[in-house]
């Protein structure tokens, strides 16, 4: 802080102006004595147990509502006195007494200082004299600050603020430093029990504002530092007041928004007392699953919550949480245990401060019974009881683990009292669910909006509706990630776009970490691994794709599918029998960053899986492209045509039969047309005898159409013509078919022509004949054929069908020359 100080008065004496110079200089030692004050604040509260016998510190510290000059040579005036007794008789030396080369001590030089600021400057004249006078003397007493009493600053450590005082080490909770900036505190204030500073960072170029969210034990709550976990509110009901036995913590925003429809669910599942024990409220990470659930509870507290709800005695909150996402970035917390008795043991603080060892001896049932008969004892039903827990999915991450936590939070449902819970996942339990999802994007521009007044994001508040809804559509109009935004751009004064690629394409590891770790580590080994090929593909992702990748790493699709279907890394448009993915950006990141862990070999392994993958689903869409080009676009060209598709899609035969007709009209020398609506009578409408001329119309006006020819030979075959047919097969082999699939209709062709007749002297030729076929099919198929998978299928459907029929006739044959004769 010394160095950032020093810096600053260099700025100022740079001024050639007196004025300019007294003004900036004010500024400085305005700051200086506030980081002082709280320094020592931060020492005497974490340093000195017995304070409270001696000093009252609340005065002081209430008064920074709106502080004054003069307070942070009060405070440190009378903490000096204090942290020497108890702490460092070292602390601050020259405060009182006399210095060589100055004429008072520091406290005397500083109060003379704040009465020349009140008397000239706050509420007087300045003349020149006295300008450049008092210009002087504050760069003068500045750096006698800097030069003599710096140990009294804190200094920049890895893990912030630290001030050494003596043999201890005291770690500062209060944030002084912004982006390498000293801070002006202009004031401290709480709305709905979240603390803030809204000051200004000490810059003579962009003294811009700022504002500064303090953890719920920072030194200005001093009301809400209590010994006991439990204490008691007052409620206010239509009836009276009402006592709330409650560990509910403070809210995480002052600026909520929206989620009326959830917080009214809330409100309802609290008022049926008789049907419902468990509300699970569910979502993704950054939804504000916690954030909705302390609202509602502080609300409920406050009285704020309409048609008077019934209210339980006793409502404790627990967390499961282990990390959490802030303005310095990922806290781990500590000290929290990840069994889930501790959930239930945590109502017992309400009896006692310290739980006994009778308390840790038991688990599950027992510990739930003996807790249940500790609150009957003391007077409590089911009803009076309710318990929070947040966060389970931390409790249970495998399968098994979820299901033994479902059975816990029943049995405490069922014995101790009503429960709600939060979780990442859809938790295997009966409980009326609240699913948390993204916010609406009236309700993100409305919460981006009231966070850049907040935070004074310049490029926030100067920024129209269209763009700032573009942003939080860019952010999946997640809360977490708005506020995250607004923060970056109100500390680094950067505009929209460098605060979106900040987050989107430059996040840090650990945001990452705390939307997508929890699922990821709930994943299995091989999914993971499709995860990282996928983020490594060039095509499209689709369900073809995906099942590619699947095949490659040696995991079921399904069981992709149903790991997919646990978290929020991918929308999902389902087109029956496909669907398209696309993975969120975030999440995108957070594969890659995955991936760049692994070892040279693994990440080598699933390139060369991703190269393959790629170079499928490149062969699949020309083989796509080709097939929709020849067939549909010269099929399909006129408004007529067009119409008996649509009208075949929505399987209205008869309009589909007359626009067909319409169409051949218009186009009566249109090969690929006559072509599709022989094949339309054959398929849709059974029709071979009718589809037949179409179909040779089409060959004889295009001699080269391999559609043409396979279409002409089906219809041959459907009406007994097997000649006919095969040697159309050979023409639409001839013209482009695949050989696998035109041996495959002359097959399935003999294969009906037995069954018609199976016990003629042709069957059992025809039938050895169409075996054959259908190896030679299987053979000939390639991977590349747009239907391959489905001839395969095809092909081994009619193996089995001809063995079948084989066995049959044989079977009759044996039975007749057994026969008795007469």
């Amino acid at each position: 802080m010394k160095e950032i100080y020093a810096k600053q008065l260099t700025v100022a004496r740079q001024h050639t102006s007196d004025a300019a110079m007294l003004s900036y200089m004010c500024s400085i030692m305005r700051s200086l004595l506030q980081n002082m004050a709280i320094t020592a604040l931060e020492i005497a509260i974490q340093s000195t147990p017995d304070l409270d016998d001696g000093v009252d510190l609340k005065p002081y510290i209430d008064r920074f509502s709106q502080p004054s000059d003069g307070l942070p040579i009060e405070i440190i005036d009378v903490l000096v006195p204090v942290i020497r007794g108890l702490v460092s008789r070292n602390y601050l030396k020259g405060w009182f007494e006399e210095a060589d080369g100055f004429d008072h001590p520091l406290v005397a030089a500083l109060t003379e200082w704040v009465e020349f600021r009140n008397r000239r400057p706050g509420h007087g004249v300045l003349d020149a004299s006295t300008t450049t006078l008092w210009a002087q003397r504050t760069g003068d007493l500045i750096q006698r600050i800097l030069d003599a009493d710096s140990d009294a600053l804190p200094k920049m450590t890895s893990n912030g603020l630290a001030v050494q005082v003596g043999d201890l080490n005291i770690q500062l909770m209060t944030p002084l430093v912004i982006d390498e900036q000293a801070v002006v505190i202009g004031k401290v204030l709480s709305r709905k029990g979240v603390w803030k500073i809204q000051g200004q960072l000490l810059s003579w170029s962009n003294a811009r504002d700022v504002t500064i969210d303090l953890g719920s034990t920072n030194i200005f709550a001093t009301d809400a530092q209590a010994a006991e976990k439990f204490r008691w509110s007052e409620v206010p009901q239509a009836t009276g007041a009402k006592l709330v036995l409650n560990n509910v913590p403070v809210r995480q925003t002052s600026t909520f928004v929206g989620r009326k429809k959830e917080l009214d669910k809330l409100k309802e599942w609290l008022e049926d007392t008789v049907d419902s024990r468990t509300c699970l409220v569910f979502g993704d990470g950054g939804f504000g699953k916690t954030t909705l659930a302390l609202e509602f509870f502080n609300n409920l507290l406050e009285g704020g919550v309409e048609g008077n709800p019934p209210l339980p005695s006793v409502i404790s909150f627990y967390t499961a949480k282990k990390t959490k996402w802030t303005d310095d970035g990922l806290v781990h917390f500590k000290g929290i245990s990840d069994a889930m008795e501790d959930s239930v043991r945590e109502l017992i603080y309400c009896f006692s401060p310290v739980l006994g060892k009778e308390w840790y001896k038991l688990e599950g049932r027992a510990l739930i019974e003996k807790v249940a008969t500790e609150f009957e004892q003391q007077g409590f039903t089911r009803n009076d009881i309710l318990l929070i827990i947040d966060n389970t999915e931390t409790l249970a991450t495998s399968p098994l683990d979820a299901e033994a936590l479902a059975d816990f939070i029943a049995r405490v449902a069922k014995r101790v009292g009503r429960v709600v819970i939060t979780s990442r996942r859809r938790e295997l339990i009966a409980a009326a669910p609240i699913a948390v999802s993204q916010l609406s994007e009236t309700e993100a521009l409305l919460l981006i909006q009231k966070l850049g007044d907040e935070y004074g994001a310049r490029s926030i508040i100067q920024a129209g509706e269209p763009r700032l809804r573009q942003a939080c559509t860019q952010l999946m109009c997640k809360p977490l990630l708005i506020d995250t935004l607004v923060r970056f751009i109100a500390r680094s004064s950067s505009g929209i776009q460098d605060g979106l690629d900040h987050i989107l394409r430059k996040t840090n590891d650990q945001l990452l970490e705390f939307l997508y770790e929890d699922a990821w580590e709930r994943m299995s080994s091989l999914v993971k691994e499709v995860f990282m090929v996928l983020v490594s593909l060039a095509t499209p992702l689709d369900g073809k794709c995906v099942g590619d990748a699947c095949t490659e790493i040696g995991v079921v699709h399904s069981e992709f599918q149903a790991g997919l279907g646990e978290t929020y890394f991918a929308s999902i448009i389902d087109h029956g029998d496909t669907y398209e993915l696309e993975i969120v950006d975030l999440a995108k990141e957070f594969f890659r960053q995955k991936r760049r862990r692994l070892s040279n070999d693994e990440a080598s392994r699933l390139d060369k899986i991703a190269f393959k993958v790629d170079k499928q689903a490149t062969e699949r869409f020309e083989i796509e492209k080709n097939y929709r080009t020849d067939r549909v676009a010269d099929g399909f060209r006129s408004e007529y045509a067009k119409a008996a598709r649509i009208a075949t899609i929505k399987k209205d035969y008869e309009s589909a039969k007359d626009y067909f007709e319409l169409a051949m009209i218009e186009e009566p020398l249109n090969a690929a047309l006559q072509e599709r609506y022989a094949s339309f009578l054959l398929r849709n409408r059974g029709k071979a005898d009718l589809a037949y001329p179409y179909a040779k119309r089409a060959t004889e006006l295009d001699p080269h159409s391999a559609d043409a020819w396979l279409t002409l030979g089906l219809i041959s075959y459907k009406l007994g013509r097997l000649s006919d047919g095969d040697l159309a097969m050979d023409k639409a082999m001839k013209y482009g078919k695949p050989e696998g699939l035109c041996v495959l209709r002359k097959a399935i062709a003999r294969y009906h022509d037995a069954r018609r007749e199976p016990y003629s002297k042709r069957s059992p030729r025809l039938l050895r004949d169409a075996e054959s076929l259908v190896d030679r099919s299987m053979k000939a198929a390639s991977p590349k054929d747009f239907y391959y998978r489905k001839n395969q299928q095809e092909a081994e459907k009619y193996k089995a069908l001809i063995r079948s029929l084989v066995y049959m006739i044989n079977r009759r044959q044996v039975v007749s020359e057994n026969a008795p004769r007469g």
